[in-house]
């Protein structure tokens, strides 16, 4: 760029800032960094900022980042960390024991046993036989103060330390009399108790799943290095990262942008699957498409963009907050369709023999049955019966099945094109 225009627009090394640098150094690599860094802020400089300003020219180079960072950060990681599979022991390891600790640390969590509102402070369960139902606490009643702390202060709450075992909390709650409609306040003293194992299934059977996807996913990686088994290993990094229980943090800020980054790291596993499926066992034909990565990665950049965005102060996060929480769990729903139908295609339009040696009867057994108990436990949701199946907090296991059967397959797909390689060679 030309220091004469620099100086004139006041701009010069200002301009995108310091932490927009740092990141273009983070994501790219050495050979490409100075071009890429240049052409866009050239271009941020010479067409953007003299039609709209530097407000818009900024939003422009971030926009622009954001879409770009998730695929060239993959292709960074494919072309240098993915030579070096050994480079992931140490991060999964300590994964592993980050996942152990909160596994210990259940055994720690207080149980008030009742459960309510935030929107209108309405208790609407109460354990039966449980802390809360000993004090005297009933449903519909509405909470006035935790210790002194209305329920409408959310962050006052977020600060408060984690209660603990045997430690008692005053709820001022207000009561209506189902026959008169004669409101009372009553005050209820609640004494926690240990959380009982059976109220913690789902979150061991949650670790258990996380392990198990973070174990495959380094396994194939270790034993078969490539984009496909790279981006697995992902996949189990980003499950086990959210489905591992997390020991207690007292911060509640570190809490929250650590939650901040596990979602992204989930959302980010939900991506690279449908990355994964739509270039093994061959690479489909939508991905010869201009942008193609770009736009599978696109929402994940979106909300990692949103979780900075929302912490500046001034940010209206509640106004946006059930939108964004509709809107994800549409993408969610998107990633998971449409990885199930990029499998089925390469099933389908596969022979029987190459099903056979690429795992892609591995894949879709292991998909179909891991999935069928937790859809059949969704439709019984619907008719109000899934609280009445035996052994319901245990029918998520069978989604062990999905990260064994897709190492499987990844490693007899590997060995296949391996003896295909030597095969030609000779």
């Amino acid at each position: 760029m030309n220091p004469a225009v620099e100086a004139e627009r006041g701009t010069g090394a200002g301009f995108p800032g310091p932490v927009a640098r740092f990141l273009v150094h983070l994501f790219l690599p050495a050979d490409r960094r100075e071009q890429f860094e240049g052409d866009l802020i050239e271009e941020a400089e010479t067409i953007v900022l003299p039609r709209s300003g530097r407000r818009v020219a900024l939003c422009w180079f971030w926009w622009q980042m954001a879409a770009s960072a998730p695929p060239m950060l993959a292709r960074r990681l494919n072309k240098e960390v993915g030579m070096y599979p050994q480079r992931w022991i140490v991060p999964a390891a300590l994964l592993v024991i980050w996942g152990l600790w909160g596994l210990v640390d259940l055994g720690n969590r207080p149980n008030g046993g009742f459960d309510w509102n935030f929107d209108d402070s309405a208790v609407f369960g109460v354990e039966p036989g449980g802390p809360a139902d000993l004090a005297g606490l009933r449903n519909g009643d509405r909470i006035l103060t935790l210790d002194g702390i209305p329920p409408g202060d959310r962050i006052a709450l977020q600060h408060q330390p984690r209660t603990e075992i045997g430690q008692t909390q005053l709820l001022i709650v207000e009561r209506a009399d189902a026959a008169t409609g004669v409101t009372t306040t009553e005050n209820i003293e609640i004494t926690y108790s240990r959380t009982p194992i059976s109220e913690s299934t789902f979150d061991i059977v949650g670790g258990v799943l996380g392990l198990v996807f973070l174990v495959s996913g380094m396994i194939v990686f270790l034993r078969a290095p490539s984009t496909p088994s790279l981006l697995f290993a992902i996949v189990g990094f980003g499950f086990a990262g959210f489905l591992l229980p997390h020991p207690y943090i007292g911060s509640a800020v570190l809490q929250a942008r650590l939650s901040d980054v596990l979602f992204v790291a989930f959302l980010t596993a939900f991506a690279c699957l449908l990355h994964l499926l739509l270039v093994f066992p061959k690479r489909k034909r939508v991905m010869e498409k201009k942008n193609a990565g770009k736009l599978i990665y696109l929402p994940v950049a979106a909300f990692a963009l949103l979780g900075i965005i929302r912490i500046i102060p001034g940010f209206p996060a509640d106004r946006i907050l059930v939108p964004a929480t509709v809107l994800l769990g549409l993408i969610f729903v998107g990633y998971l369709v449409l990885s199930i139908v990029a499998l089925i295609h390469s099933f389908v339009t596969a022979a029987p023999q190459e099903r056979a040696e690429e795992g892609l009867n591995y894949m879709l057994a292991g998909v179909l049955i891991g999935l069928l108990p937790l859809t059949l436990m969704m439709v019984a949701g619907l008719f109000g019966i899934a609280a009445d199946l035996p052994g319901s907090n245990f029918l998520f296991l069978t989604l062990l099945l999905i990260p064994i059967s897709f190492a499987l397959a990844l490693l007899k797909g590997d060995r296949v094109s391996h003896q295909s390689t030597v095969a030609e060679t000779a």
